[in-house]
């Protein structure tokens, strides 16, 4: 026990001295965290939009008023033709343009009503699917604003012609804010980040150092040698899990309605599978550059598999089978779930079990594969 502690001091003693690592745990991490926490957003704004008024009526000027003035478009300068339209957005000027034909305000006073034509830049479906909803709910709404006027004017109520409506009541976050889904999975994948590459770039420098023989030849074993490298990195993870927790709720805003220990339950229990997947990488590396590399490959296996982007119901089903194995997929949905509905552990039982079990095989191969590897 006693050189265990050793063990665990010396660790802590060379963290201490490597300014590098040093540099690696505080600057670039919460550098990530404050910038990606704004740039990753999956919200669309300041859509570049053109309109063709093929009317020039009042009808269609009204419509038009009614686009520029919305705040999450970018209108540009009117186009005369839809080959204009199309021509621009070739160039990537526009990323939508609605066209409003010839016979709009005749056909709007018709029995069968005026038809709008959209055109969308589909190159980025996400974008565009959005701001096609954008779009038609500003169409959509202009119209049904014309038609209570009118009916008004008769003295009939439009909710006599319409009876039946919808009170959306958005839960958990209420603002739609992306930020409150993203940041609180960015966490997950900076604590990867840390504990993976840094315990595993530890055990490889005692490689290159030829100091990992020297330890070798002590009365520790396989198993001590590598817990006692890992503690530190472990506690320091536990650090930086509470830092980030801070920094979500005081500088983004987040609410966090979980509980405190149960958060760092999960983020401890998390961390027996980043941890040993920087131990797995370091007994097959023989240099940083192999580490980086391979932990490299392995995270965007798991962020792109994990829901962070995605949502995994979305996949196919043998791509959620895949990502059954993956950590940070458990990791990442306990941690959002307890920040914005304040789950417990009577929800997220099946998460802990699945990491707990995911963390021990992982942990368990690397201490095998390390055995082998240095006897």
């Amino acid at each position: 026990m006693n050189l265990f502690r050793l063990m665990v001091w010396k660790e802590f003693r060379h963290i201490r001295a490597d300014k590098l690592s040093i540099r690696l745990m505080i600057f670039p991490v919460f550098a990530q965290l404050l910038v990606m926490g704004y740039a990753l957003t999956t919200e669309v704004k300041n859509i570049d939009v053109a309109i063709v008024d093929e009317c020039m009526t009042p009808d269609s000027r009204s419509l038009g008023e009614t686009i520029r003035g919305n705040p999450l478009l970018r209108f540009h300068s009117a186009a005369t033709t839809v080959a204009e339209a199309r021509r621009r957005m070739d160039r990537g000027e526009i990323k939508a343009a609605i066209v409003l034909p010839a016979d709009f305000s005749r056909s709007l006073a018709g029995v069968s009503g005026a038809k709008v034509q959209l055109l969308v830049d589909g190159q980025d479906a996400n974008s565009a699917n959005v701001s096609r909803g954008y779009l038609n709910a500003i169409v959509t709404g202009w119209a049904q604003e014309r038609l209570r006027r009118s009916l008004s004017a008769q003295g009939i109520r439009i909710a006599s012609v319409i009876p039946v409506g919808v009170t959306p009541v958005i839960l958990f976050n209420p603002l739609l804010k992306s930020t409150w889904y993203m940041v609180s999975g960015l966490v997950v994948i900076l604590v990867t980040i840390i504990t993976g590459l840094l315990s595993g770039l530890s055990i490889v420098k005692e490689k290159e150092a030829g100091t990992l023989e020297q330890l070798m030849v002590t009365p520790l074993s396989p198993l001590h040698l590598i817990v006692g490298k890992t503690v530190p990195y472990f506690l320091i993870g536990i650090a930086e899990l509470s830092v980030f927790l801070v920094l979500a709720v005081l500088w983004f805003q987040i609410p966090f309605r979980g509980n405190f220990f149960v958060f760092l339950l999960f983020g401890m229990v998390y961390m027996f599978s980043s941890l040993g997947i920087g131990i797995l990488t370091s007994t097959v590396a023989r240099t940083p550059q192999q580490v980086l590399f391979l932990i490299w490959f392995i995270m965007i296996f798991f962020i792109l598999l994990s829901g962070f982007f995605i949502p995994v119901e979305n996949m196919p089903e043998w791509v959620q089978e895949v990502s059954c194995i993956n950590p940070v997929r458990y990791c990442m949905f306990a941690i959002r779930e307890m920040f914005l509905k304040g789950s417990g552990i009577a929800e997220l039982w099946r998460e802990l079990l699945g990491m707990a079990a995911i963390g021990g095989v992982v942990f368990g191969a690397s201490v095998l594969l390390f055995h082998r590897r240095t006897r």
